[in-house]
Parts: structure tokens; sequence; C-alpha cells
């Protein structure tokens, strides 16, 4: 029960991390924000890794096969985390991170057409229930046509930036419980996330004309906040992936999309809010029953 309650934990964690991201960062642009969510982890995360690698004997993990699968994974994750920040930048968070809950629509879908996995009529309905739920939150819209709130995921930058994104993390999941496999859940986590935010960090650096010594100082408390909350995302995601299976863990996890409209509303009164909470729960509710096709 324990491991359940770590998922939901995660699930609140990344939401609380992404709203102090958008309020405190967001007027900095894009490129801070990816600053403030990656490199923040890293006074939380690297110790954890430097204390497990040198005080519990786990330096045995590195391996060819670690190198190559992680190497893969941070490509990934560098090109997810730069959508993801560009688009909770220019969107509502409870217009945006909805569109996450689409990742488990793409493993299954993949899973169907390269594999060959049969679709239960659960993970059917589920589908229908995600693809409702993303229609739904556009309502708004309906005065335009009954085709606008399908158009709205187009227009919305946002939007159409986290469905590029959820498709990416339904490559990463598999990626990231091979990476757990090769190692252990918490090493995993402090390792992978402290190299993310170094590459991210220098990456910006090269691209941006950012000082992020100003930027740190000028945003202390802040960015301390933003990596603290996503470094306990990080660490109670890996831990709960380590009790209970993946699937159930990530579908747990995605109730950040309920926090998400909730945090959006509370902390900047975005609009539509009953009927965005609404159409996040239609959403959570398909990813509930394509979990179920799991077992």
């Amino acid at each position: 029960m324990i491991y359940l309650f770590l998922a939901i934990l995660a699930g609140f964690f990344i939401a609380l991390s992404d709203a102090l991201n958008k309020k405190y960062f967001s007027s900095e642009g894009f490129p801070s924000m990816l600053v403030a969510r990656l490199l923040g982890t890293f006074p939380f995360l690297f110790p954890i890794f430097i204390y497990l690698t040198f005080f519990e004997d786990t330096l045995f993990y590195f391996s060819l096969e670690l190198a190559f699968t992680t190497s893969i994974l941070l490509i990934l994750e560098i090109i997810a985390n730069f959508l993801y920040m560009k688009g909770i930048q220019i969107s509502p968070l409870s217009l945006s991170l909805p569109f996450l809950s689409f990742t488990p629509v793409f493993i299954i879908l993949t899973g169907y057409l390269i594999l060959e996995e049969r679709i239960s009529s659960l993970g059917v309905i589920g589908i229908f229930l995600i693809v409702f739920g993303s229609y739904t939150i556009n309502l708004p819209t309906l005065k335009e046509g009954f085709t606008a709130p399908i158009k709205a995921i187009i227009k919305e930058r946002g939007s159409f930036l986290l469905l590029q994104v959820a498709l990416i993390y339904s490559l990463t999941s598999v990626l990231g419980k091979k990476g757990l496999l090769l190692t252990d859940p918490l090493w995993f986590a402090s390792f992978m996330f402290s190299v993310l935010g170094i590459i991210i960090t220098i990456i910006v650096k090269l691209l941006y004309s950012i000082n992020i010594s100003k930027l740190i100082k000028n945003h202390f408390k802040p960015f301390l906040a933003v990596g603290l909350t996503h470094a306990l995302m990080c660490i109670f995601q890996m831990i709960a992936l380590s009790g209970i299976e993946t699937a159930y863990a990530i579908a747990l996890k995605r109730s950040s999309i309920l926090f998400a409209v909730m945090l959006g509303y509370l902390f900047f009164k975005e609009k539509y809010f009953l009927i965005r909470i609404s159409a996040s729960a239609i959403m959570f509710l398909g990813i509930l029953f394509i979990t179920l096709t799991k077992r």
C-alpha cells in the first residue's frame, strides 16, 4: 500500500514543481525553467549518488550496457524537457499537462503495431476516455464549431508540445525500466538526473545568453524549491517502481494531471476550472483502464 501512496506523491510533487517553475521562472524564459528544473535537483540528488556509489559498494553498476542505455535515455530526456518547459511556459498548466495522459496510449498502440500485442476491451475503453477527455478539455471553443476542440489541440501550442512529450515518454519509460533493472532504483535516479542536470546546464549555457549564477542568486529560494520538489518526485517514483509494477506506478503518477489543474487554478487563477478538472479526471480514468490491461 505504501508504494501506491508514494506513486501518487510523485504525481503531486511533479505538478507542484511545474507550478513553482512556471510561477517564478517563466518570465525568465523556458531555458531558465530548464535550469531550475534539472540543475535544481543536483544539490539534492548528487549527494545520494556519491553516498551510494562510494559507501554502498555500487561501483559495479557501471557497464557498457548501462552506458548505452543511459546515453539514449539522456538524448530523449533532453528533447522531452525542452518541449516540456516550453509547453508549460506558453500555455496554462490545466490545458497542457493533461496531455501527458497520452503516454500509455502511445505505449499500447506501439505494442500493437510493432509487437502485434492485442488490445483488450478495457484498453480500447481507456484510449477512448483519454481521447474524449482531450476533446472535453477544449469545450469552451465549441461555439466555433464541432471540430473546434480538436483543432484547439494543435492551435494551443503548449498542449501540442506536451502531446509530443507524451510520445517521447512512451519510449523513455521502457529505457528507464531497463536502467533500473541494471542497477538500483535510488542509485539510478540520483545518477541519471545528476548527469541530466549537468548536460542541460551546459547546453543552455552554450545556446542561450543566460547568466546562470546570476539567475540562481536572484531566485535562490525558488530555485531550491523547484529543485527539491522535482528531486522528491524522482525519489518517490523510483521507490514506488521498486515495490509495484511499472504500469501501476506510472499510472498513479499521472494523477499529476489532476494536481496540475488544481494548482493552475490556485497559483494562476486559470479559467474553466470545472471543465478542465472534469476532463482531466476522464483522462486519468482512461489511464487506469489501460493500466488494467497490463495485468
